[in-house]
């Protein structure tokens, strides 16, 4: 049964490009070393994301004429740079390649993030526009696989301290695979039909992704016990936004659709040919 409603069903097929820029790390990303104070370190900023290019491909199956599901595969490219980085409880910890008596760096800093995610994707088409444009909400969520370069931006500094990278994790730079992370978000998109089997998507999103490596700098509590000082791993969330552009391909077999499988504006399309069939029922 289940190899004859594959048989049957429509499958759409989507390919796009997408600009990812990291947002924020909600709430208290890490509990601070009591000796750190920003003052003392003037000059310092986050980081400000850079835009890059991902990349971006779905299987939908049409559950009804408003909804559809699918499985969504991702590629997120998310840069970043900063003239002279916060003072991380990273730098205080034995992780820091730096020598201690450097231990804080005043050199320009970037991370460049890669991450690879698999998602169940749901939409529902709530807005038809015209028959050409519909409005879409978008749901989703899946596993993500995150690496990271945390370094100087001039490589110049690299070989001054001897150093690959300050952190670096799931990439070429260090033998450690990438950090497996849950993911899911949600957005709005439209779409715009250019004929029966293909169309033009853009949408917007959010993500959240149970990851302290997306901006490139891992997260590190500071812990005192009985005045034993040491850092512990934290974990956070990271806040993310993406814009996706691209096309869908509708694999709608001519003359030969079953009802269950019309996309709306098909529908829609098909109930303006029989009207006009039965206002001339003898035109051929």
């Amino acid at each position: 049964m289940f190899f004859k409603l594959a048989s049957s069903q429509i499958f759409r097929y989507r390919i796009g490009a997408n600009s990812s820029f990291f947002i924020t790390e909600p709430g208290r990303a890490e509990k601070k070393y009591a000796g750190i104070n920003l003052p003392d370190h003037p000059g310092s900023s986050g980081f400000t994301p850079l835009f890059k290019i991902g990349a971006e491909a779905e299987i939908i199956a049409p559950f009804s004429s408003d909804f559809e599901i699918g499985v969504e595969f991702d590629y997120m490219n998310l840069y970043g740079q900063t003239e002279k980085a916060p003072l991380y409880n990273f730098f205080l910890t034995r992780f820091n390649p730096l020598p201690d008596s450097y231990s804080y760096p005043v050199e320009a800093l970037i991370y460049n993030t890669n991450i690879l995610s698999v998602s169940g994707t749901v939409r529902w088409y709530f807005l038809p526009v015209s028959n050409e444009i519909n409005l879409y909400l978008k749901g989703f969520g899946g596993i993500a696989f995150v690496g990271s370069d945390f370094t100087f931006r001039d490589p110049f500094y690299s070989v001054k301290y001897n150093i690959g990278a300050l952190y670096a994790k799931g990439t070429r730079n260090s033998d450690h695979p990438k950090q497996t992370a849950f993911s899911g978000g949600a957005g709005l998109g439209s779409t715009f039909k250019l004929s029966d089997k293909f169309d033009i998507y853009i949408d917007g999103t959010a993500s959240m992704i149970n990851s302290d490596l997306v901006n490139g700098v891992p997260n590190y509590d500071y812990i005192n016990i009985d005045g034993k000082e040491s850092f512990r791993p934290a974990s956070c969330w990271a806040l993310t936004s993406q814009i996706s552009i691209g096309l869908i391909y509708s694999d709608i077999p001519d003359r030969k659709l079953h009802r269950s499988n019309f996309t709306k504006s098909r529908k829609i399309n098909r109930s303006q040919f029989w009207k006009r069939k039965r206002l001339n029922p003898f035109r051929r």
